[in-house]
């Protein structure tokens, strides 16, 4: 029973931890791949605003990440674990 739980949350932790990683690498991407249209910015004054905003960006709650690493974990413990060794069992038959 320990050891499930800790294989499940290592799993919940590796799912968020490639979900990070993921993230960080589309985003480096996109700003390689970024080439401002200058020209086409300036052309047209009325598309650019003449205020600035202040505020907060809406993201995800923490209460989010927290509800996805404990189903991911659930999801290994319920469903992934006992297919693994089921999986296992079939291999180790004579």
């Amino acid at each position: 029973m320990v050891k499930t739980i800790r294989n499940a949350l290592l799993f919940a932790a590796a799912v968020h931890i490639l979900y990070v990683i993921v993230q960080v690498v589309w985003g480096m991407l996109l700003t390689m791949r970024y080439v401002p249209k200058i020209v086409d910015a300036y052309s047209s004054k009325q598309g650019m605003e003449s205020q600035v905003s202040f505020g907060l960006a809406a993201g995800p709650s923490g209460w989010l990440y927290a509800l996805t690493f404990a189903g991911s974990a659930a999801l290994y413990a319920f469903a992934l674990q006992p297919l693994l060794q089921r999986w296992a069992n079939r291999r180790n038959r004579p």
